[in-house]
């Protein structure tokens, strides 16, 4: 189940030099090629720049990064290919390597250890190895009249395939599979709809570790699923229907990505006005779970996923969308806004049946999970029942981050009196939304949390759910501990941050030991040339003072 953040922005781009995006060395940085001259690195989450490189040259695609050399790789007009380091200032001091074919981009991924080169004649070869074979002549994939269109790494089976789609003269669009190995046969497959009416508005492959797929959305509505490599060949393409998505316009291009191994996204224009949409798709309920408009819709509607960033053009803005992947609930997919809220109560006296009667009506209602367990939260704190609030903790992953809040406040007015519930409490993950928190808890309970926090702490070594809970708590409270210029409140902050630096010291101690056990284990001493046992990590000599 993909839940899609807040958008923002991580720059300005002009659309028609803007070349691509690509993965860094770390997972949340991206190579962004904003021009034929000028590449930027970007740290994602805090939005900074993080290198920038400008050159005279003219690149011809976007720059990637490979793991295997720790090198950045460019290529120039086509038929050269640039290489240089990490702490280069200038593209000036690149190693550069020519070529006798055109190569029209090179393709990495986090988890393939080398980059791959992809030829205008759709070839397809391991970075290292073109380089080492420059003058060797390439056999092609595609016909003469063929232009690609799309060039993705995919994994399969532990293996690497390039699929690579091109089109001809009369816009005639071909699926080719090139392994880079000898494991797989290559495969060729026209994207095309027995009903000729119809037209291809957007495209990708899905990959999963034991199969692979090219899903295909057309101007009917409908999302296709065909599988490649598959046990039985079947030659009906598109392949199954999976659904109708009417969320989009169909009559515009719209750009398929994969984000996890059961859910896509879709970019495309809104069904009415000159919006965009971003669509999530999960194979799982075989539905729409998520949906994000914006403001402009620009051609072609440019997607990236890196990681748990999403990052598409809007207008002239590169916007990034956190996202974050949770387990398949259909629980989370009850939609809030019609559930009716009743504001008469009417108090009443319960019996055992009539109460147990109450639940099963609650029960087989239509509220979602976390809704009910709200109701039955509240129901506990007012009763005082400290045993089943720790027995629903245990057993229920779905409590409303409204709901934690509640049990907290209900905690601090006797944190002694509830000291196993507030264990039980801080062993569930901080909360998504700290906003609520701010609202719900007064400062002087939030202190009475801190201090208490402040004590488990101490009893343990090192708990980082304790850790972040607390600092969870001073966030939310920053600004009202600054404000508040209470004597007691900045003692309890420096008693918190001596604790954590002697924990942090103590954690670097450790992983120092184990560092040295570590080399004191590597070492390969021939024992039976010495008299006794011999460490090379320290030397004792005699020294004649007089």
């Amino acid at each position: 189940m993909i839940k899609l953040d807040t958008s923002y922005s991580l720059g300005s781009i002009i659309e028609s030099n803007f070349m691509g995006i690509s993965n860094d060395a770390e997972p949340d940085n991206v190579i962004v090629t904003l021009s034929k001259n000028m590449v930027t690195c970007f740290h994602m989450p805090s939005q900074n720049q993080v290198h920038c490189w400008s050159s005279s040259d003219k690149l011809s695609s976007g720059v990637i990064f490979d793991p295997s050399t720790n090198c950045y790789y460019g290529v120039f007009n086509y038929t050269r290919i640039g290489k240089w380091l990490r702490s280069s200032l200038m593209m000036k001091d690149m190693k550069k390597f020519n070529f006798t074919e055109k190569i029209i981009k090179l393709l990495t991924r986090l988890d393939f250890k080398g980059a791959v080169a992809v030829f205008e004649n759709g070839h397809c070869e391991c970075l290292k190895e073109a380089i080492g074979n420059r003058k060797k002549i390439r056999d092609a994939v595609i016909n003469d009249d063929e232009t690609i269109e799309l060039a993705n790494l995919c994994i399969f089976r532990t293996k690497a395939i390039c699929i690579i789609v091109s089109a001809d003269s009369k816009n005639i669009k071909t699926l080719r599979s090139v392994p880079l190995e000898d494991t797989f046969l290559p495969i060729s497959l026209q994207i095309s709809f027995k009903n000729k009416t119809d037209k291809l508005l957007g495209y990708c492959v899905r990959e999963n570790f034991d199969s692979l797929n090219i899903l295909t959305f057309w101007s009917n509505g409908y999302l296709y699923s065909n599988e490649l490599y598959a046990e039985t060949n079947s030659n009906d393409f598109p392949g199954k229907q999976l659904t109708e998505i009417t969320l989009i316009n169909l009559n515009k291009q719209v750009t398929l990505i994969q984000l996890s191994s059961d859910c896509i996204g879709l970019y495309g224009a809104e069904p009415k006005g000159d919006g965009a949409a971003l669509i999530i798709y999960n194979f799982h309920y075989n539905m729409v779970v998520a949906v994000q408009h914006f403001k402009i819709y620009t051609i072609p509607p440019n997607l990236w996923c890196f990681g748990n960033h999403l990052l598409l053009v809007t207008g002239q803005n590169l916007a990034v969308i956190p996202f974050t992947c949770e387990r398949n609930n259909l629980s989370l997919l009850m939609d809030n806004n019609l559930i009716k809220i009743n504001d008469k109560y009417e108090e009443t006296e319960w019996d055992s049946y009539a109460k147990q009667k109450c639940v099963d009506k609650i029960s087989t209602s239509a509220l979602s999970q976390s809704k009910l367990n709200e109701m039955i939260i509240t129901d506990h704190i007012n009763n005082k029942k400290d045993k089943s609030l720790i027995r629903l903790l245990i057993e229920n992953n779905d409590i409303s981050d409204t709901s934690l809040v509640e049990i907290l406040s209900y905690c601090s007015l006797n944190v002694t009196k509830h000291s196993n519930l507030l264990l039980k409490l801080f062993a569930y993950p901080p909360l998504n939304k700290p906003s609520c928190l701010r609202r719900q808890l007064p400062f002087e309970n939030m202190l009475i949390i801190l201090n208490t926090l402040y004590s488990l702490m101490k009893e343990k070594l090192v708990e980082e759910r304790l850790v972040d809970w607390m600092t969870l708590m001073i966030d939310c409270s920053f600004q009202q501990i600054l404000l508040s210029n209470d004597p007691n409140v900045l003692e309890l902050i420096i008693k918190v941050q001596k604790d954590i630096n002697s924990k942090c010291d103590y954690v670097e101690s450790v992983y120092n030991k184990n560092n040295t056990m570590c080399v004191m284990k590597s070492k390969n001493i021939n024992s039976k040339k010495r008299d006794g046992p011999v460490n090379n990590l320290y030397k004792i000599e005699k020294i004649n003072l007089y």
